[in-house]
Formats: C-alpha cells, structure tokens, sequence
C-alpha cells in the first residue's frame, strides 16, 4: 500500500515540470517573437527617420521660397539688367554683375534681379554651373556697383540636403511698366504691377538617401508702386 502512494507521488511530481522538447519549444517562439518585435521596431524607427528627414527638407524649402517671396515684395523688378533685344549673349551695363545676361524670353528668366532702396541696392538670384541656387547683394557708392557687405561672394540659399533641379521666373509684364518711355506706359497690355512666379524643382542630394522630388509653384506681386526705385 505504501509503495503505491510513493508511485503516485514521484509520478505527480514528474509530470508537474517541463520535458526538454517542451523547452526548446518555448525557446523557438520566445526567439520569433522577438524576431519579429525587433523588426517591426526597427521598421518604424526607419519611418519616422526617413519622415524626419523629408519634414527638415520641407522646411528648408519652406524657408527659402518665405525668403524670395519677400525680397520680391519689398523690391522691384529690375529691368534694366535683362536685354531688351532678348538675346543671351549681351551683358547690361545697369547690371551690376557682369556675368549676368538675363533675358526675359517668352515671360520667362534663368536670373531674378531685384532693385530696391531708390535703386542703391540690387539683389540677383541665379544658378551657378553646379546647379547650386545662389544669391548676390550689392551696393551703389557714387556711380559705382561693389558688392554689399557680407555678400563679397555668392551666398548658397538652400542646405546640402537639396539640389535644385531646375528653376524658373515668369516676369510679368516683360517691360517696366514704370518706364518713362511713353510707348510703354500708354499702352494696356504693360498696365499691370511687376509679378514673379517661381517655378522650382527641387530633389534629395546624393549624401540624403531619403526620397525627396517636388515640384513648387508660386506667385508674388511687387509692392513698389513708383517709377523711382
């Protein structure tokens, strides 16, 4: 009888634990879920990065196109730095960078230049042969054109996580309506306030892995209302 109650008791404690097979089992899926929790985790992490990323490049874009909008407003369209004869290979002596030959052909312009402050200070915009959106001020002292303090050189407008793809302004109307010359400001089709619409396409540079390629589009009116700029 005691040897019964003993059997009972040893096979009852046995069966109370885990067999190795049931072990290594628990093991294998304790590992795949951690497999697959580590994954999903590293996924998201990836996301939010890469969404990360794509908000600052926003943001840099965000600011420069806020920084034109507002150089255009509080200044003129500067006419006297495009050919009127539309051909490319012509400098304009008003301009004070000689490298520019802007022309405005069919509405439309590789070169923004902007003239402010009674016509003392001009502002150009334009791409350099790296593709890299740059800007320029400069100064009238007497009747001679030098470059704005702080501004010696042509400053970069966008970080090194963008390239430009392409940029473009439509300037209208293509003459300046405040022109002395009467054939212009008599006649209707000129009658309208300088406005700038900017036509930018802008992508990832090669060191941003992150996907980016948009294209903007947008439209500013001058609000100088004078034929002395």
């Amino acid at each position: 009888m005691k040897k019964t109650l003993l059997k009972k008791e040893y096979r009852g404690r046995v069966r109370s634990g885990f067999t190795l097979i049931e072990l290594l089992i628990s093991i294998v899926i304790f590992m795949l879920f951690i497999g697959i929790a580590s994954t999903s985790y590293v996924s998201i992490v990836r996301a939010q990065r890469q969404a990360n990323e794509v908000r600052r490049m926003y943001s840099d874009v965000r600011t420069f196109m806020d920084f034109l909008a507002e150089e255009i407003r509080l200044s003129a369209v500067d006419y006297s730095c495009y050919n009127p004869d539309l051909t490319l290979s012509l400098t304009q002596p008003e301009c004070p960078d000689n490298s520019v030959a802007g022309s405005i052909v069919n509405g439309r312009t590789k070169i923004l230049a902007l003239v402010r402050k009674g016509g003392t200070e001009k502002t150009i915009f334009k791409l350099d042969a790296d593709n890299l959106l740059k800007m320029q001020k400069f100064v009238k002292k007497g009747n001679v054109w030098g470059p704005a303090p702080g501004y010696e050189e042509y400053r970069p407008l966008l970080s090194e996580r963008l390239e430009v793809k392409n940029i473009t302004f439509a300037v209208f109307p293509e003459v300046n309506p405040y022109s002395g010359d009467s054939r212009i400001y008599t006649d209707n089709t000129t009658q309208f306030q300088p406005k700038v619409t900017i036509f930018f396409g802008v992508k990832n540079s090669e060191n941003v892995s992150t996907p980016f390629d948009y294209d903007f589009q947008t439209t500013v009116s001058s609000r100088v209302y004078s034929r002395i700029i």
